[in-house]
This record gives structure tokens, sequence and C-alpha cells, in this order.
């Protein structure tokens, strides 16, 4: 048999892979869609849901890091609603203007192969104590906050407790503040951990489904 004649009988063999691919693909995403209006009829909100299959793809630490950054973003447009940021968003946001620590000067030669060894992370601040109910309007409370964001005050600062809708405002004031610098993306709103491939497919088949 000629060269020819194997290279075409390759290319066969493989439309008629990529064709059966194609249909278990169509098949699939048919059994998706009628999931998703089951799920509907029985009361199940599908965006939601979406979200959560979404979230089940991440690790534990990919999962409190985006939940962090979606308070971070919407205490910057105004957006937290009464609920004030968990404390992971407080740690990153304190960690905004903290200098990286230097490292240790060893006493003697390292020896040669040996791990250099790292500084150990000083542990996050407590909060400070909380105080009682203000009757403050939340709009003064979130001038409040972004004074004290450009005065360099900590997230920490906020003095309204939990539970005080002006809590949230000044947390609102004081992020919003922090993104008006005018300087680049402050490293708080940035994403740490690595983009999750199966996230990234997820997304996009989300993306082919609406099209």
């Amino acid at each position: 048999m000629s060269s020819s004649a194997n290279a075409r009988e390759r290319l066969v063999h493989l439309v008629q892979k990529l064709e059966r691919l194609e249909e278990a693909k169509q098949a699939a995403a048919e059994e998706l869609r009628d999931a998703f209006v089951d799920a509907k009829r029985a009361g199940y909100d599908p965006s939601t849901l979406k979200t959560v299959l979404r979230l089940r793809k991440l690790t534990p630490e990919e999962r409190e890091e985006r939940r962090a950054l979606e308070a971070i973003y919407l205490a910057a447009l105004g957006m937290l609603e009464g609920g004030p940021l968990p404390d992971e968003a407080r740690r990153r946001l304190d960690e905004q203007d903290s200098a990286p620590p230097k490292p240790e000067r060893s006493s003697g030669p390292q020896a040669k192969g040996a791990p250099a060894r790292k500084p150990a992370e000083a542990p996050a601040p407590p909060p400070p104590p909380q105080m009682r109910m203000s009757l403050k309007d939340p709009k003064e409370a979130r001038q409040e906050g972004r004074d004290a964001a450009a005065a360099g005050k900590r997230i920490y600062d906020n003095p309204f407790p939990a539970g005080d809708p002006c809590r949230a405002a000044w947390d609102e004031g004081w992020c919003a503040q922090l993104k008006s610098h005018g300087m680049d993306t402050p490293a708080a709103y940035q994403r740490r951990t690595k983009p999750d491939q199966t996230d990234k497919a997820a997304g996009a088949g989300e993306k082919k489904g609406a099209a």
C-alpha cells in the first residue's frame, strides 16, 4: 500500500473519531441542559448550581481566596449591603502596606546544598475590641473609612462593631479609597493562587452552552 493511501486511511479514521466525539459532546450538552431544567422544576436555582459546580472544582484555599476577592471588590464598589468584610479579606488588605520580612543573616557560611531557611510569617493581628452599637449615618461612616485609608490607617482600625451597618459602610469607604489612589492595581485585589485549569474549562463550557 502506498504512503498516500496510508495517509488517506489515517485521515478517514481521524475524521470518524472526531465525528463520534462531537456527537457524544452534543448528547452530553443536551443531557446537562435537561438536568438543569429538572433542577429548576424542583425549585433549585440553575445559576446558583452552576456557581456551586465551579466552586467544587477548586481547592479550599482557592475558594477562600475567591470569597476574599469578591468581598474586596464589592466593598470597593459600595455593595457590601451591611455585611462586613470576612477575616481573610481583612488580612489581604492589611498586608497591602506591610513591608516584606528581611532575610535572616546566617552567623556562619551556609553548608553547600543546604536549603535556605524561610523567615517565619508573623501571625495576623487580632481585630480591635468590639464597641457599642452606633447610630451614625452609614454615609458618614463611609466617608470616615475613606479618610482613614487616605491617612494610612489599617483596615483593622474600623471602629464600628459587628452587626452595625456602619461597619460595612466604613469598609466600603476604606476599600474605595485604596483603589482611587491612581496607582497600579493593589496586591490585595489580585489573585495569588494559580488559576485551576478545571475552573478555566468550566468557564469555557459555560460560554459555549450560553451560545
